[in-house]
């Protein structure tokens, strides 16, 4: 049985987890058995006798670069930052530290805590109590009673935005508040300030807040950290085999940009009504790195790929990425007859 979210034919990683273990740094990895047979009373139980998550002591900063950049692309964004990576300074910015809504850029966040806390074969039995998505979020497709390893809920909630694969990674292993806690105890650990979470999927909420400055920090750390986070996020397609406890899937990644823009190599978008589109993006070229980050961004990847080639530019690489053309000149006023 297979469970497709796109028509593409599946060409990724077929034995995930296999890869993961061997790439997981071995000092990030708490696991947190559970029973698939107990009651939710006795689960919650469990989970009160857990040890707390743990954070990633790491403090991030970038320095700022951008007065001595000119001639970026115009974007049409509420706010944004590209981060030269080689360096660790920005190089354009705008509003780079206001709060707005993150939309499935969440899921950075989250994806971190996991990978901090989780063995990626670590396995999670869905229960119904996360399976409560509306009929137009993003899912993955999993059902109560099945089971799955970290590494393959990763997969859904990175290359396809799964939100029930999110709430399950929360829910399904310390609970929804001890696990919403840990994502804000790991913003004040990365030495961040403008962040705010209530869920690990990122619906709106008036409470859950980010900025590209944050976004572009976490996903820094996950990036250099984590090679099961760099290998997933640049996967376009993906196929995860079936096991005993759960089908099989075919999951294309939403990020257009890894098609668009061929030095891309992740990370993540995200679309709400009040966030409006979202983008973070990773490129590489000839050994320069980018990171970029717009929210509320109408025209979003035709501007983050423009921005990112501007970008490889100030480093003296020649542009990938065509201007558009000049608008034609106005037609010549004719002369009335007489």
């Amino acid at each position: 049985m297979l469970r497709s979210r796109s028509a593409a034919l599946a060409v990724g990683a077929a034995v995930l987890v296999t890869v993961v273990v061997a790439n997981q740094p071995h000092d990030e990895v708490i696991g947190h058995p559970q029973s698939a047979a107990a009651a939710s009373t006795v689960r919650a139980d469990h989970r009160a006798a857990t040890p707390p998550l743990r954070t990633l002591q790491r403090r991030v900063e970038f320095g700022d670069a951008s007065a001595a950049h000119s001639g970026a692309p115009a974007i049409a964004a509420d706010t944004g930052i590209l981060i030269d990576l080689d360096t660790r300074s920005i190089i354009w910015e705008r509003n780079p530290h206001l709060a707005h809504a993150p939309a499935s850029t969440t899921k950075l966040v989250s994806t971190l805590v996991a990978l901090v806390n989780y063995a990626p074969d670590r396995q999670v039995t869905i229960t119904a109590d996360a399976l409560h998505q509306a009929g137009d979020e993003t899912v993955m497709g999993i059902h109560a009673g099945e089971t799955y390893p970290v590494a393959d809920l990763l997969a859904g909630m990175l290359l396809i935005s799964g939100n029930d694969a999110a709430t399950a990674l929360a829910v399904d292993t310390v609970g929804m508040d001890r696990f919403v806690a840990a994502m804000n105890a790991q913003i004040g650990a990365l030495g961040l300030h403008d962040s705010h979470f209530t869920t690990p999927v990122g619906l709106d909420d008036p409470a859950q807040r980010s900025s590209a400055y944050d976004l572009a920090a976490v996903a820094t750390v996950a990036e250099d950290m984590f090679p099961t986070f760099r290998q997933l996020v640049s996967t376009i397609d993906m196929q995860l085999p079936a096991a005993p406890g759960h089908p099989g899937f075919a999951l294309h990644n939403l990020n257009r940009l890894l098609s668009l823009y061929p030095p891309t190599i992740g990370v993540k978008p995200g679309y709400t009504g009040n966030a409006g589109p979202c983008l973070v993006a990773e490129a590489l070229r000839e050994g320069h790195h980018m990171i970029g980050v717009l929210l509320g961004a109408p025209h979003l990847y035709s501007d983050m790929r423009s921005l990112l080639d501007w970008g490889f530019t100030q480093k003296g690489l020649r542009p990938m990425v065509t201007p558009p053309p000049a608008p034609p000149p106005p037609p010549p006023a004719r002369r009335p007859h007489r």
